[in-house]
Parts: C-alpha cells; sequence; structure tokens
C-alpha cells in the first residue's frame, strides 16, 4: 500500500474510466501516461471491461513502466478474484463489506473500498485499511472528509464521484482534507483526442503542484 498510497499523494488526482474499445482504452492511457500520470483506474463498466484489462496489463509493464493500472467498479468477490488473476495493481469498489474486506485481506488483495457513511469508513479502519474512497463525493461536500477524519487518525481518504477536473475544486477538496481526488468524465470526456487529453493533464498537474 505504501507505494501506491505515495503515488497518489503525489499525483493529488486519479483518473479513471472505461471504454468498450480497447484501441481508445490504450490511447487514452497512453495519453495520461505522457501526461505524467503513475496511476490509473479502469473501471469494470462494460461486457470488455476484462478482456481490455486483462490486455492492457499485459502491455503496460512494456509500454508505460512505473504504470500501477489498478480496476474499479468492483462489486463482489467473483469480480475481485477475476481481477486479482489477471495482475491489477489495486481493486476499487463502490461499496464496502466485511466479506469484501475480509477477503482482499486474505488474498493479498490491494483494496481501496467505496466508502459513504462513518460506519463504512469504520469497516475498513477495523480491518487495518489505510486508504478508502469517498463515493459518491459530491452528494456528501467537501466538508465531510475534515468532519470524520478526526474519529480515523491515519485514514487516507480519496473522493470520487462530481469532481470537476479543475485546480479550484480539485484544490477546495485537499485543503478538506483529501489526499487526492478520483476524476471521471470531467477529465476524459467521451470526445476528447489523445493531444488534448496529454495537454489538459499535464497542465492539471502542474497547477496542483505549483
Amino acid at each position: 500500500m505504501s507505494e501506491i498510497l505515495q503515488k497518489i499523494k503525489d499525483q493529488k488526482i486519479v483518473p479513471l474510466f472505461y471504454n468498450e474499445s480497447f484501441e481508445v482504452s490504450k490511447n487514452i492511457i497512453k495519453a495520461l501516461y505522457e501526461a505524467g500520470i503513475r496511476v490509473i483506474e479502469y473501471t469494470n463498466r462494460g461486457h470488455q471491461a476484462l478482456e481490455n484489462f486483462t490486455r492492457l496489463k499485459e502491455i503496460s509493464h512494456i509500454e508505460y513502466p512505473g504504470l500501477l493500472l489498478g480496476i474499479g467498479t468492483v462489486k463482489n468477490i467473483q469480480e475481485m478474484d477475476d481481477y486479482a488473476g489477471v495482475k491489477s495493481d489495486f481493486i476499487i469498489t463502490p461499496v464496502i463489506s466485511e466479506a469484501l474486506v475480509k477477503h482482499a485481506l486474505e488474498r493479498n488483495i490491494l483494496l481501496i473500498p467505496g466508502c459513504f457513511t462513518p460506519s463504512d469508513i469504520n469497516i475498513a479502519f477495523q480491518n487495518g485499511l489505510t486508504l478508502v474512497k469517498i463515493f459518491p463525493a459530491d452528494a456528501l461536500g467537501k466538508n465531510y472528509i475534515k468532519s470524520v477524519q478526526p474519529v480515523f487518525p491515519g485514514m487516507n481518504f480519496m473522493p470520487t464521484g462530481g469532481i470537476h477536473a479543475e485546480t479550484g475544486d480539485i484544490r477546495e477538496w485537499l485543503n478538506g482534507g483529501a489526499i487526492a481526488a478520483g476524476l471521471g468524465s470531467s477529465l476524459i470526456g467521451k470526445d476528447s483526442n489523445e493531444e488534448a487529453l496529454t495537454l489538459k493533464t499535464k497542465n492539471l498537474l502542474q497547477q496542483l503542484n505549483q
């Protein structure tokens, strides 16, 4: 966890996306990588997800050295095992349960569970996890993390859902206690080309690190 946690903290954003086309998916990852991104969440949101992800993992260590490529929107143990089997660097869920957490710990799977309530966060906390996704973040608001943080010392929070790919919006979340923000369609639009995505992402990273 320490390596991914540090990379996420340094990066301040975690891009997440799914595309039915392997070629489009590969081009998006290439564009993000060229912008300096080293942690990406591919989402399990379509029929081609497992096949695409398997192929992306096969090429990533050669074409994108140092990239941590994980899978998101994993909702049950079967999906967790499927993606662990193809060497996902981490697994992100939109939900949390004792069963999911225990299974991940038993199989030595790096799990970043989705949490909404303090009770959700507590399941992660009691099982020794140190990073949770707050989802859907926009429904909870930018004061939420600061409010729950004191109750869970050492826990790190990554809000995802409804966050704008703009420096001001992300900074507000970071100032509110987040270590990074998950960015989906606000960063990776359906019509954004590779060059535009690289430029947009690179500019965002530079501004966040100023």
